[in-house]
């Protein structure tokens, strides 16, 4: 695991060092760590793919933390960035760089090796599903899906329009195998018998639909309606108990 720490206080650097490599040498797993003392060089010698994961003080002196974690997800939106800080009220102003943790000062084994646990969790998953995406042709192409671009996922006819962020990818498939690629995190739900949904997408359940936040209004059986709500509600505590992670 190769790691990169923003911080300009030498003490706190070397402690949040220190605290990460004692939890790597009690997994018998090996670190990388890179240090940074400002968030301006940083970025002149970072590069994307470069990392597993972000370690940014907020109050670095000339560019702050929050800045910083603005240009990299830029490059890299699913970086796992985890801010450090001695102050509390930075959470709203941060939470459009969509950190992943917060680790607040004075740094303690317990609060740093909960973090690092998260990681590897995180680190561990399958990031993306593979699909062949069938063209109006009849011509199939590979192309890698990360999960969390996924909107949600409808089948008819043997074939799966998976709708994300980026736009309609359609494979040919059964349901049942495409439905099992998925992470058992959680997020997905599988509602009835040719919809996927990402609950992380999901801005209510009013009457039997489900409201997306993107606009879109998917319709859910009757039958089915106090499963999706349950699945919703635990995952949005699931979600708030992991700080983001889950």
């Amino acid at each position: 695991m190769h790691l990169i720490i923003v911080e300009d206080l030498e003490t706190d650097q070397r402690k949040l060092a220190d605290l990460i490599r004692q939890d790597s040498a009690s997994h018998e797993e090996s670190v990388d760590l890179s240090f940074y003392a400002s968030g301006e060089d940083f970025l002149a010698h970072y590069r994307p793919k470069s990392c597993d994961g972000l370690l940014l003080d907020i109050l670095l002196g000339g560019m702050n933390g929050i800045e910083a974690a603005r240009k990299v997800r830029e490059l890299e939106p699913y970086l796992p960035v985890i801010f450090t800080t001695s102050e509390r009220d930075y959470a709203v102003e941060s939470f459009d760089v969509k950190p992943t943790d917060y680790l607040v000062k004075p740094l303690q084994q317990e609060k740093v090796a909960r973090c690092m646990e998260r990681l590897r969790e995180y680190l561990s998953r399958p990031s993306s599903i593979p699909l062949s995406e069938t063209s109006a042709w009849g011509h199939a192409e590979p192309v890698d899906v990360p999960f969390v671009e996924i909107l949600y996922a409808q089948y008819a006819n043997h074939i799966v329009d998976v709708h994300t962020t980026q736009g309609v990818f359609c494979t040919r498939q059964s349901f049942q195998d495409f439905a099992a690629q998925f992470p058992h995190t959680g997020r997905f739900c599988v509602c009835g018998r040719g919809l996927v949904i990402n609950l992380s997408q999901v801005a209510k359940i009013k009457d039997n639909a489900l409201l997306l936040k993107n606009g879109d209004v998917l319709d859910i059986p009757r039958s089915r309606k106090k499963e999706v709500q349950r699945a919703y509600t635990e995952w949005e505590f699931t979600r708030t108990r992991k700080g983001g992670w889950a």
